[in-house]
């Protein structure tokens, strides 16, 4: 999302640094399709935070390059380092949210994200679910606005190998369910496996991650390896969209509100697909309009992820709906054009104001 909203913003006529880690050591500075993208580099990982110590000076000289910062929260050593800055640039922080897995971080962090959204001229956020459910947005819902995510539509058009693809997915898996997702905890896959054992049709999992192990024996202890396809990364964009358009929903079993926004769901629904998601305090349940473009369980509900797979499985006729009316739903909302079109209107809106209060 950060690269297509930095290139769609250079395509607008402005200027682009990003300042992100690298996935090594090196630092490593490059020009990607108009965007300056300086990557830093990344000595180790501490709760889920890249250690990249040079971002105390380098963002320091970026800062003072540019005539809007836009920070990308929760982000503790970007934000600490970006508050270590003495500087009079209009601020834009992305608020994702709120720090769940990592309690004891919080009482460190929360005083540092507070200032960051106090000194914040703006503050964006995905949906309106995370004004309404955030705690640490209180206080500032006068100057957040909600801007939700965008995609490319890259994968709705069908290709002759697109449908090459599908045909030989389907001859393998027939009808499935498809689940795409880094395999850690609060996705929820133990739960949709549990779910599985008294469904006849079959579950194509996309993705890898530190559960990879555990959720393969899982799946044999509870019978339903056969079931379950587990299929790691799939790099291919070809292959990737064929999964999409084979499959006849997509299944997102989220167990907490890790899961923010859930962009899988709106690159489903852009291939006319409906998705079946859980009643996080996110903003999840407000991309899947429930009973709409989609089916909603509560989360870690076993029993009830059951019933919607069944129900999802059995009514051809309410995925056809459902799945017009997800494509209409991305069309209008999800469109990586009107994200842009919206930003660039916020940066207009800011430079504007900062030229009046001179």
């Amino acid at each position: 999302m950060i690269m297509e909203l930095a290139e769609g913003t250079v395509k607008a006529g402005h200027e682009v640094t990003v300042l992100c880690s690298n996935e090594s050591w090196e630092y490593k500075e490059e020009m990607m399709n108009g965007v300056r993208v300086i990557r830093l580099p990344r000595y180790s990982i501490a709760f889920s935070q890249p250690i990249t110590m040079s971002f105390f000076w380098k963002a320091k000289k970026w800062m003072n390059w540019a005539d809007i910062v836009q920070v990308h929260t929760p982000n503790p050593l970007a934000e600490l380092g970006f508050l270590l800055q003495d500087n009079n640039k209009k601020i834009i922080v992305n608020y994702h949210c709120d720090v769940v897995r990592q309690k004891n971080l919080v009482k460190f962090y929360g005083p540092v994200a507070q200032k960051v959204l106090k000194r914040a001229d703006k503050i964006v956020v995905s949906t309106p679910n995370h004004l309404k459910f955030s705690k640490a947005l209180h206080g500032f819902e006068n100057k957040t606005e909600v801007i939700p995510f965008g995609v490319r539509a890259k994968h709705a058009k069908k290709t002759l190998e697109i449908n090459n693809h599908m045909k030989s997915i389907k001859d393998k898996l027939g009808d499935y369910f498809l689940f795409v997702g880094r395999l850690v905890p609060y996705k929820g896959v133990d739960v949709l496996l549990r779910a599985m054992t008294s469904i006849d049709q079959k579950v194509a999992v996309i993705g890898k991650g530190p559960r990879w192990e555990a959720w393969h024996q899982l799946a044999e202890d509870l019978g339903v390896r056969e079931k379950i396809h587990f299929l790691g990364p799939v790099e291919d964009d070809s292959e990737f969209a064929a999964y999409l358009h084979g499959c006849h929903s997509l299944v997102l079993p989220s167990i907490n509100e890790s899961e923010a926004f859930g962009i899988v769901l709106i690159e489903a629904m852009s291939c006319a697909k409906p998705v079946i998601t859980t009643n996080l305090k996110s903003g999840v349940p407000w991309v899947n309009d429930a009973g709409v473009t989609g089916l909603q369980v509560e989360p870690n509900d076993v029993e009830g992820l059951r019933a919607a797979l069944k129900e999802m499985a059995s009514n051809h006729e309410m995925r056809r709906a459902m799945g017009d009316s997800a494509r209409l739903r991305f069309e209008k909302m999800f469109q990586i054009e009107t994200m842009v079109s919206a930003y660039v209107d916020l940066y207009r809106d800011c430079l504007e104001s900062k030229e009046i209060a001179a």
